[in-house]
């Protein structure tokens, strides 16, 4: 994991715990960024947070997979495999 990816999942867990001192994290990682000189990284670690919130988001819209969802996925899967087989 880089420099950058070690403070977004940082960042990431503190939010996921407390949601309401999100700005006071922020604030923080920005003097700690300043303290050690990697200011530079604040653009990347944006991106590897907003990357973090995008993977969550997905998982929890695949966890609600539906067994007729599925039943139709796999149908469909199937159906496919007939129709092109036969071409």
């Amino acid at each position: 994991m880089t420099l950058a990816g070690s403070y977004a999942r940082a960042l990431y867990d503190a939010v996921a715990k407390d949601a309401g001192r999100g700005a006071e994290y922020l604030k923080s990682l920005r003097e700690a960024l300043a303290r050690r000189g990697h200011q530079k990284l604040f653009p990347k670690i944006f991106s590897e947070y907003q990357a973090l919130v995008v993977r969550e988001e997905r998982s929890k819209v695949h966890s609600k997979v539906t067994p007729e969802q599925e039943q139709t996925r796999v149908l469909l899967e199937l159906y496919r495999k007939l129709t092109t087989s036969h071409e």
